[in-house]
């Protein structure tokens, strides 16, 4: 493999001219040989003479033969409109050799053939994560005009194709976009946005046109075009010299499917044409104690929402609905009693032989990529995979009951209102943080070095020496996130926005204050105990929920 110091030395270096000698050239020369030698041997007659003669012919016919199929070979893998487009000037200026491996000896995602010249066969021409723009550009007046800029505010994003299920050479064609080196999958109200904007902040890193894309799950019916277009474009990643991009998007976690298709769309839908090993974003995963989780996504999905649709509603009403405590009373159903109704259904859905490994075994286990894993878990006595959001929550009762768990509740309290707008996230308290079942997917899909889990806690504790391990895991450069961490936290408390930041000094953080029984708090608690057993054993991360 060529090395960094070898393609800028490309130009040193002379190649014998006789590799420049064409078909016609050739022909030539062959005829002048011939001529020397006639009168020659006209002359002589000898057989010596004529020997040497027949010698010195077939001898530059061979050399020429060989120098000629050498061209032809080189000109296959190594085609100059490619290497015309190649932005070797960006190797003499933004980006070093020490760039593409880090402290750690971690390669960056897609970078590990930065220093390369040529292209495999069939390949699109790309530099790391980047398909090169087909238009040849000045990249070192690309660098100065994006200087001031360097990459975080003002980058303009391609329009993707808007047509769903497009297959047109158009929406196949990925010149000039960039691929995700790492995507943030969840947990949803763990933290995501912090750890999101806190990682571009890396002078390496450049941000997404949204945090939040959702393609895998919500959006895959669009090209992987529209996809890439959400990301920085080539001119601008490469000119910036940044190594790497990517999102945060919590709704993908939960969902055995989508930890499938990214790894293997990645491949074949944004793959670059040649053949090589798979290469797919990072994953990262940030997790969230439990219980606090569950009280953050009740506010955050439901309570709040409900206050203000209530609000809205009842905008003309008397002055005592005016009061958050009067709606609380008598409006919505409390944290408790939200909490108490799933806990019964989860315990009797994730029993052993119970619906959620029986579900999760008809909709998966005969699915090609999914049979191998549950074989293997099933030869080594492990617990059958579960997709928890699938199994157990089914689907409306009626108008008035959204859901099974809430039957007795909405029975018994008529005039408490439970239907709103995210309901597979409301009805998920306690089983969106029983965080194992899901990531058991994605620990059986990906190798354990593209995986990483993040502690909720070591971020808002230890916020600068978490994001350096995140940093490092990435591969990526050392970076000092010092001044960006104390900076504050985003998306805290209710609706603020994925990009909105809170000062730490103006958080609220109570998680001994949450209203739960101290009864129901013990039985949430010891009900999770054994799956977060399982996840520590599983990730290596073990995070202080429990009290040391």
């Amino acid at each position: 493999m060529a090395t960094i110091d070898d393609v800028i030395d490309t130009d040193e270096f002379e190649p014998l001219e006789i590799e420049s000698i064409d078909d016609e050239e050739r022909n030539g020369l062959l005829q002048n040989t011939e001529v020397q030698a006639a009168p020659h041997s006209s002359q002589s007659c000898g057989m010596k003479e004529l020997f040497i003669s027949l010698i010195s012919m077939a001898a530059i016919s061979f050399i020429l033969a060989v120098v000629i199929t050498s061209k032809k070979d080189s000109t296959a893998t190594d085609p100059s409109e490619e290497i015309s487009l190649y932005p070797k000037a960006l190797l003499q200026s933004v980006y070093h050799k020490v760039d593409f491996e880090n402290k750690k000896h971690i390669i960056p995602p897609y970078w590990k053939d930065a220093e390369m010249k040529t292209f495999q066969e069939g390949a699109l021409p790309h530099l790391g994560p980047c398909y090169l723009p087909k238009e040849e550009q000045d990249w070192l007046s690309l660098v100065e005009k994006n200087e001031q800029i360097r990459g975080k505010h003002n980058i303009k994003y391609r329009d993707g194709i808007k047509k769903r299920r497009d297959d047109s050479d158009n929406a196949k064609d990925l010149s000039g976009l960039c691929r995700p080196g790492f995507i943030i999958i969840g947990a949803g109200k763990c933290g995501t946005s912090s750890l999101y904007h806190y990682l571009v902040g890396h002078d390496r890193v450049l941000p997404a046109k949204n945090k939040q894309i959702h393609y895998f799950k919500y959006w895959k019916s669009y090209p992987m075009k529209w996809y890439l277009s959400n990301f920085p474009p080539a001119e601008t990643f490469l000119s910036n010299g940044a190594l790497m991009t990517g999102e945060a998007s919590p709704g993908y976690l939960p969902y055995p499917d989508v930890a499938h298709i990214i790894g293997t769309w990645m491949q074949s839908h944004a793959g670059n044409g040649a053949i090589q090993p798979l290469v797919s974003p990072k994953i990262i995963t940030i997790m969230r104690n439990p219980l606090e989780r569950s009280w953050s996504s009740y506010n955050y999905n439901y309570r709040v929402p409900l206050l203000q649709k209530l609000r809205k509603k009842d905008s003309k009403a008397e002055a005592k609905y005016s009061s958050d405590e009067w709606y609380e009373k008598n409006k919505i159903f409390s944290f408790d009693e939200l909490v108490k109704a799933e806990l019964k259904l989860l315990k009797a859905c994730l029993a052993p032989g119970g619906n959620a490994e029986r579900s999760s075994s008809k909709r998966y286990s005969t699915k090609e990529w999914a049979a191998p894993i549950f074989e293997r878990r099933q030869a080594k006595g492990l617990p059958g995979m579960i997709s928890l959001d699938e199994s157990c929550y089914g689907k409306r009762v009626s108008n008035a009951v959204p859901r099974r768990q809430w039957q007795e509740l909405v029975e018994d309290q008529p005039h408490k209102e439970i239907d709103v707008e995210n309901l597979h996230l409301v009805q998920s308290l306690v089983g969106r943080s029983i965080y194992v079942l899901p990531l058991e997917w994605w620990y059986a899909l990906y190798p354990m070095k593209d995986l990483h889990v993040v502690c909720s806690e070591d971020l808002r504790y230890r916020a600068s020496r978490t994001m350096s391990n995140v940093s490092d895991f990435l591969g990526l450069p050392s970076f000092d996130f010092t001044n960006i961490t104390n900076a504050g936290i985003y998306n805290s408390g209710a609706h603020t926005g994925y990009d909105k930041i809170t000062e730490w000094d103006k958080t609220v953080y109570v998680p001994d204050n949450i209203p739960i029984s101290d009864e129901l708090r013990k039985e949430y608690m010891d009900f999770l105990k054994p799956y977060n057993e399982r996840l520590f054993q599983m990730t290596g991360q073990n995070c202080d929920w429990y009290g040391k």
